[in-house]
């Protein structure tokens, strides 16, 4: 009891603001500005995405901003007056930046503590090729694009070898998405344990989902390549397993007609369109049945989504992208009508009233 009212007298005797003491801070001095509005944004991942706006006035080309941040941020500057010339770099607890030169990749300059230093040296190898593509960009059309292929192929062996020999600097992390992008989930492997679970960590884990997804639906393209769906076919069977582990026969379903809803528990249009869906299930259920297709999802997600949102309808899920490209998937929410005779009758992308007027109609 002693040792808690302690605790409370020594809680009531900090300054306010303690807890809260920022632990980031960026200084610097842009070239050619006088007095003018630096616009900061930059990204925090977890536990839900958001962006975070910060306006910062520029006095005679010099500004201070400052932050507490709770891992590293990928994010961006512009001049509220030039907001056109953006650019692109990260925020990191526990650092100091300091800044010169201008709001771009090749005239940008890092100094200050040991990240921002590590940083520096990365920005000087990315400059090299920037310095060559922006002279190639005067070329004539002919010209140019041969020698961004051949910019870019040296480029990419020249940073993974930098990742190779610097794999735990935590600035090195900021270089993986610079690579071949089959070769992206490769150099996050090379990075030392330590800088792959660090602060860069969830930067890390959205660029491995990302390239993760990217290289899974290359492999799905390779496998169905002419092999799509389109109206008027009848419709295979999907192969996929509902959340009990049991394989979902379409044939089950003949007689009704079925509507395969690829989703996802990360896009929001789709949940959003929940709701109405509920309403057409419910309307149409001696003749309509929903089939849930969730796509770029882990199997935990999928399943707390499912039970979190009440969705009522059958649901499965496809692990290896395949069906998406059958059906030709470009975006989510995306729905097929199927008749009860198994044919696709309608396909739609997003959420669309031409749909619920086109069920409408049929049903």
């Amino acid at each position: 009891m002693k040792q808690y009212r302690r605790f409370l007298f020594l809680l009531a005797i900090l300054p306010i603001g303690t807890f809260a003491k920022d632990n980031f801070k960026m200084t610097g001095k842009i070239d050619g500005v006088g007095n003018d509005t630096l616009c900061i944004e930059y990204v925090i991942l977890q536990p839900q995405k958001q962006i975070v706006k910060r306006k910062i006035v520029v006095k005679n080309g010099e500004f201070s901003f400052s932050a507490k941040l709770s891992e590293a941020y990928s994010g961006s500057m512009f001049l509220k007056s030039n907001p056109k010339e953006i650019l692109y770099t990260y925020f990191v607890p526990n650092e100091e930046a300091v800044f010169c030169g201008r709001l771009d990749l090749v005239k940008a300059h890092w100094s200050g503590s040991p990240f921002y230093q590590q940083y520096e040296r990365v920005k000087n190898l990315q400059r090299l090729f920037e310095i060559e593509l922006a002279a190639a960009r005067n070329e004539p059309d002919s010209i140019r694009g041969l020698k961004n292929r051949d910019i870019r192929s040296r480029s990419h062996p020249a940073y993974m070898k930098y990742i190779e020999e610097h794999p735990d600097e935590d600035a090195t992390a900021t270089l993986v998405i610079y690579v071949e992008y089959d070769q992206v989930l490769t150099a996050i492997g090379k990075l030392t344990p330590e800088v792959r679970n660090g602060r860069m960590k969830a930067e890390l884990d959205q660029n491995e989902m990302m390239f993760s997804l990217v290289m899974k639906r290359k492999a799905a393209r390779d496998v169905v390549k002419n092999d799509t769906i389109i109206i008027g076919d009848q419709v295979p069977e999907l192969g996929l397993k509902d959340l009990d582990g049991n394989v979902l026969e379409l044939k089950s379903l003949r007689g009704k007609y079925v509507v395969l809803d690829f989703w996802g528990s990360w896009c929001t249009w789709c949940i959003k369109g929940f709701p109405k869906l509920k309403e057409y299930y419910a309307k149409y259920k001696d003749r309509l049945e929903i089939v849930g297709i969730d796509c770029n999802d882990t199997a935990e997600k999928w399943a707390a989504a499912v039970k979190k949102h009440k969705v009522p309808w059958l649901h499965v899920r496809s692990e290896d992208g395949i069906i998406e490209q059958k059906f030709r998937v470009t975006g989510y929410p995306f729905k097929v009508l199927i008749s009860p005779e198994g044919t696709v009758l309608k396909a739609y992308l997003g959420e669309t009233e031409e749909f619920y007027h086109y069920s409408d109609a049929t049903l």
